[in-house]
């Protein structure tokens, strides 16, 4: 019993590509500290494995997605965007500090973490929402981490959970979702996603 325990935890942990050819553009927008960069792909490294890491040239946010009532930026638009900076199977996750949103249900305008493209290559990830009530630093980054993650998880075809505590649990618009998260895969999710890569 004690070796299934082990082993089970060893399968939840482990980088998933380890052996992977995979690659994932980090595109980061206006003012993106680049001190984030680096603890981003170690996350990524540490959660998917031996991935190609691409790191591109700061841009600004597309105008296009500008969505002046609210002052902030549709997320959608900016997936279309960030599609057309890559080719092929790479992914790309858009970083930015300033807030986005999307439509969700009967709500119009809906304020969110982050974003990702089903089974295709872009996502994007906000901090505007992760630094509310003086987090501190280690914090920040480990929500931070998690949510790149998550929403790379839905480039690789991969709706929401409905497991607790697994990294593609739908946060449900609270941060707490992803605080009690210990930012791994469930074993299903786990072997579901080699079997979609491999």
């Amino acid at each position: 019993m004690k070796f299934f325990i082990s082993l089970l935890l060893w399968l939840v942990a482990i980088p998933i590509f380890s052996q992977s050819k995979i690659s994932i553009a980090l595109q980061s927008f206006n003012n993106f500290p680049s001190s984030y960069i680096d603890s981003i792909k170690t996350g990524i490294e540490q959660k998917y494995g031996k991935v190609k890491l691409i790191v591109l040239p700061n841009k600004k946010l597309p105008t296009s997605a500008y969505y002046k009532p609210r002052n902030r930026y549709r997320a959608e638009k900016i997936l279309t965007f960030l599609d057309t900076l890559v080719t092929g199977d790479t992914k790309i996750v858009g970083l930015t500090t300033l807030d986005i949103s999307t439509t969700n249900g009967k709500y119009k305008d809906w304020g969110i973490f982050g974003l990702g493209e089903i089974n295709a290559r872009p996502c994007v990830v906000s901090t505007f929402r992760l630094k509310k009530k003086n987090v501190s630093s280690r914090l920040f980054i480990q929500r931070l981490v998690k949510i790149v993650n998550h929403e790379l998880g839905h480039t690789f075809g991969f709706e929401h959970c409905p497991f607790y505590n697994c990294l593609m649990e739908d946060a449900k618009g609270t941060i707490k979702t992803v605080d009690k998260s210990d930012g791994n895969f469930c074993k299903k999710c786990r072997i579901l996603l080699m079997n979609h890569v491999f």
